[in-house]
């Protein structure tokens, strides 16, 4: 299959990836491309600014809950479609979850993908130094093709020195110079960049275009993305007839989904439809099953007291024992208050009897999971991968909350311990990838089928 890709990796997070990588995205469309956007590793925000500035729903590409056969099966069901593919990296481009190998980082999917990469070097403060860190990243980086965008450059001096030390040190390609500018900066806080879904930065976004386009060689990214090699085509999924219906929270406060989960229980027979927490007053007529990812329900708390018959109609759902998967945001609105920074607290559904405590301590670790009690969603004694991303805990659980993980990586709800599981719902602060074994998705459908 031949699919022309590339990977903007970083030297470290904080380097500009997101903003030069959308920026090139949008960029390549405006060109005519059909463009397909990934992202390295388990971020649910960056890929919203992909596909607001792509119009193609971004994609998850990580190799510590997928393994390789499903992760080039998704890449390349993804490619079909496209003409090219642009794969923003995860932190430095050798990061990932240990400092011993390569599992989880972006070199890891660069080699599985056999993808050139273009590096980005925050260059502010430094001319020569530069030339050291490109001939680093090029000696560990082996064979792969290497070029680099240099970013925050200081002027036309400072852009000319620095290229002159890589020119002569690395000999690797530089192929953009992208000076500081304050007036592009996307919208952040506690957890990252604000999603776009609730920010809407398309101004910012096409001034970001504008910008890269004036300061990076785009006809030497494209050529670098089509010298990629020809990689073998994965069989897709077949879709399967629709024999379930599964209601998904979507909205402002909820909307930390894998793409391809979605897909995943779509082709294995699920018809997805949205709804909203905020908005909406009751759930979907007719549905078999429920879906509350993680997002910022803290952000959102009054709204989402203030929605008291959504609130009572996800409990009677509950209580009527649908199968229910909530993960971290879905967790902590299951609960019974979230109680904010300044001990406000605001009513939630009150499904757990528990309490939502905002703190400043981040849990942020990938995951892995051992599979100890019987429940609707995941088998019993399967091993399972992800991760969890909070800043909050569940405080004054009861002694006897049913808990069905047991970590074996990761912090969890309790002692180690994750998976509330009460009625048909299973709770968790650990994200999956439902594409990362089938048997997950599976046991979910077939547990909504009897639901009526």
């Amino acid at each position: 299959m031949k699919a022309p890709r590339v990977v903007i990796a970083g030297v470290q997070s904080g380097v500009g990836k997101t903003t030069i990588s959308i920026g090139l995205m949008g960029a390549l469309k405006r060109r005519g491309f059909k463009v397909q956007g990934f992202k390295v590793g388990p971020d649910f925000i960056d890929p919203t600014y992909h596909t607001m500035i792509t119009g193609r729903q971004s994609r998850n590409l990580d190799s510590w809950m997928l393994n390789k056969r499903r992760l080039l099966e998704l890449f390349t069901s993804a490619m079909r479609t496209s003409d090219i593919g642009i794969i923003e990296g995860v932190m430095g481009l050798f990061d990932g979850f240990s400092g011993t190998d390569e599992t989880g980082s972006t070199i890891q999917i660069s080699k599985l993908l056999k993808a050139p990469i273009i590096l980005i070097i925050d260059v502010w403060g430094m001319s020569r130094s530069a030339a050291a860190i490109a001939l680093g990243f090029k000696k560990m980086i082996g064979k792969i093709p290497l070029a680099v965008i240099l970013n925050r450059v200081g002027g036309k001096i400072h852009e000319q020195w620095v290229k002159d030390a890589i020119k002569e040190i690395s000999n690797v390609q530089v192929i953009g110079a992208i000076p500081w500018n304050t007036e592009i900066k996307l919208p952040e806080r506690h957890l990252g960049l604000i999603p776009a879904i609730e920010s809407k930065p398309i101004e910012t976004l096409n001034m970001i275009v504008d910008f890269i386009s004036q300061h990076v060689d785009l006809d030497k990214v494209i050529e670098i993305a089509y010298s990629a090699p020809e990689i073998p085509e994965y069989d897709a999924l077949k879709p399967k007839e629709k024999i379930v219906k599964i209601a998904v929270a979507f909205d402002e406060a909820f909307n930390f989904y894998y793409k391809d989960s979605l897909e995943t229980l779509e082709k294995l027979g699920a018809e997805i439809t949205f709804f909203s927490p905020l908005h909406d007053k009751t759930l979907p007529d007719n549905i078999n099953g429920l879906y509350i990812g993680g997002g910022f329900p803290e952000v959102f708390a009054k709204q989402l007291e203030e929605n008291q018959s959504m609130r009572n109609s996800i409990k009677k759902h509950a209580q009527e024992e649908i199968p229910i998967l909530a993960e971290c945001g879905g967790l902590m609105y299951l609960t019974n208050h979230i109680i904010d920074p300044n001990d406000k607290k605001y009513r939630m559904v009150g499904l757990l009897d528990a309490e939502t405590l905002m703190t400043k301590k981040l849990h942020l670790n990938y995951t892995l999971a051992e599979v100890i009690r019987t429940n609707p969603i995941v088998p019993k004694n399967i091993k399972i991968k992800g991760h969890e991303f909070h800043y909050s805990e569940i405080i004054n659980i009861p002694h006897d909350a049913k808990m069905v993980y047991k970590m074996k990586i990761g912090n969890g709800i309790i002692n180690k311990m994750d998976g509330w599981l009460e009625y048909s719902t299973l709770a968790s602060y650990m994200h999956i990838h439902l594409a990362s074994n089938l048997r997950i998705p599976m046991k979910f459908i077939n547990s909504t089928k009897t639901f009526k």
